[in-house]
């Protein structure tokens, strides 16, 4: 009994000329996928090496069989382009150059919440949790400022207190100073 799909020597090299050929790696792996399904490999094998499901691996091959390996690229998406993101994008890269302070801040470096507000007196309305997204996207991250007690925290009791205490009221302060 012949598991997967049956493909003919010449649709094996044009599945294979296709996977080298493809820049997206969903393309890429949908190939693979049909690939491996036309040597005789099981649909859960196939979905356990590239990281899918064994009904995903079914309907790769069902569109392979129905339109060849055009079938197998993956459509552009739909819905309204974003706008926000993308004016976002032309900015940030030349906000994060400059100091922090000479915007008014009095932290030493950027912030996801000034950045924000940057942006926002640009015109450019953005939360903040969204420009982590955009600042992935660009490739630059912004580390997180660790707020601990200098030296020895286990020694300095008084400076664990007050850490803990600033943690209680800091989200009442984040709220207060953002309206």
């Amino acid at each position: 009994m012949v598991k997967g799909i049956v493909l003919s020597k010449a649709g094996r090299v044009r599945l294979a000329a296709f996977a080298e050929d493809v820049k997206d790696k969903r393309e890429y792996r949908a190939a693979l996928g049909v690939l491996l399904r036309g040597e005789g490999k099981s649909a859960k094998e196939v979905g356990t090496r590239l990281g899918v499901t064994k009904k995903q691996v079914f309907v790769w091959c069902q569109k392979f069989r129905s339109g060849g390996c055009a079938a197998l690229r993956v459509r552009k998406q739909t819905g309204r382009p974003a706008r926000v993101g993308k004016a976002a994008k032309r900015v940030i890269p030349a906000l994060l150059r400059q100091d922090p302070q000479a915007f008014g801040y009095l932290k030493g470096r950027w912030v996801l919440r000034d950045v924000a507000r940057e942006l926002k007196k640009e015109g450019i309305r953005v939360h903040y949790t969204h420009v982590r997204t955009i600042l992935g996207d660009l490739g630059i991250g912004l580390k997180q400022p660790q707020l601990r007690a200098p030296g020895s925290i286990r020694k300095d009791y008084r400076k664990r207190a007050e850490i803990r205490r600033y943690r209680r009221i800091a989200p009442a302060l984040l709220k207060k100073g953002s309206r």
